[in-house]
């Protein structure tokens, strides 16, 4: 018997964002994740809202080569040489495979990976879930209601988190990533879109495991390390860091108090400016 998935259940399921880690300073960002046919949505409701890519494969009942080959049609691949470039290591199927099965999307590890849309589809995007979700029992009530409620969300974890670099991929879908980074001016940089602003760099390619992407990964990287801030690759170690959020905070705050002691210093004290440079505040003595 099918079991309806309640309210508070559902609520689960669309604020799911990925794998990996939250503070990654790489994020990738695909449209959707594809599972092979009949698959029951229910062992979902067992993942974290940012879940270690190896104990979601456990409690989905799955293996790392079905997930890796069904997902995203193996983008979890592409996503592995990326990351071994950036690491500057040779980008082999031994080295490649190593890292699949040690660091992508773990919770120790350097990226996040995360869909725009929190519940897959079959491998042909049809819609399996009608009457496990009756809220959405037409797939066309799910892409309506969900997409902009999930571009809002995750506008909204990119400012607090500010990533260095985030890569969306899957050309079919750049219409949808163009309106969730519509702050970034998003222009043509070869075979790319891109766009930035002050702490972020954005890149829009095509899905990570085509064949239109065979020989531009070494561009990709090559655009990225030219265009971002430096990028840790490697697992954090030593004390938990700062948010990038509470870091961005104090540069901030640090940024303003540099500008504040370069004003010339004024006459009368003003008690709602934090950065007065009266005589007082800068401890001068009054002659």
């Amino acid at each position: 018997m099918i079991k309806t998935l309640t309210n508070d259940e559902l609520d689960q399921l669309l604020n799911f964002v990925g794998y990996g880690r939250l503070d990654a300073d790489l994020w990738f960002i695909g449209y959707q994740e594809h599972m092979p046919p009949n698959t029951d949505i229910q062992p979902r409701l067992e993942l974290e809202q940012v879940e270690d890519s190896a104990e979601a494969l456990e409690k989905l009942g799955i293996t790392l080569q079905s997930f890796a080959e069904n997902n995203l049609h193996n983008a979890w691949h592409g996503m592995a040489e990326i990351m071994l470039r950036l690491a500057k290591k040779s980008p082999t199927e031994t080295n490649i495979r190593a890292y699949l099965t040690r660091l992508l999307g773990r919770s120790n590890g350097a990226v996040l990976i995360a869909n725009l849309l929190p519940i897959p589809v079959n491998m042909d995007g049809s819609w399996n879930f009608g009457s496990e979700i009756p809220q959405y029992a037409a797939p066309s009530d799910y892409y309506e209601e969900v997409k902009p409620l999930r571009m809002n969300f995750f506008r909204e974890i990119l400012h607090q988190q500010l990533p260095k670099v985030i890569i969306a991929h899957g050309k079919e879908a750049w219409a949808d990533y163009q309106e969730l980074f519509k702050d970034f001016k998003l222009d043509e940089h070869g075979e790319f879109l891109v766009g930035w602003d002050a702490n972020t760099v954005v890149v829009l390619t095509e899905e990570l495991s085509s064949e239109a992407m065979i020989g531009k990964y070494e561009d990709l990287v090559t655009l990225i390390l030219e265009n971002s801030l430096e990028i840790d690759v490697e697992k954090h170690t030593g004390p938990t860091p700062l948010s990038k959020a509470e870091l961005a905070r104090q540069q901030k705050e640090a940024a303003k108090k540099v500008a504040a002691a370069k004003r010339k210093p004024a006459t009368k004290h003003n008690a709602s400016d934090p950065y007065c440079v009266c005589a007082q505040c800068l401890s001068y003595e009054k002659k």
